[in-house]
């Protein structure tokens, strides 16, 4: 995309959060146009499943939805 820019931050805890909060991986930064918008990336530490693995399970889901 023409003119869109990417910025990414590492993830910084506020004081004021508490512990049991989750705390995002990184924080990402897309300027599109005239809107910006902050991405924060989370990850379960307990999860069993790979990156690999979701992402096929929502193509599957998304091509389900487009075949019924």
């Amino acid at each position: 995309m023409r003119g869109n820019e990417l910025i990414t931050t590492p993830a910084v805890a506020n004081s004021a959060e508490t512990k049991t909060e989750p705390q995002p991986v990184s924080v990402s930064e897309y300027k599109i146009e005239h809107t910006t918008y902050i991405v924060r990336t989370f990850f379960n530490p307990n999860g069993t499943e790979s990156l690999e693995e979701l992402v096929k399970r929502l193509i599957m889901k998304d091509v389900a939805k487009l075949s019924a």
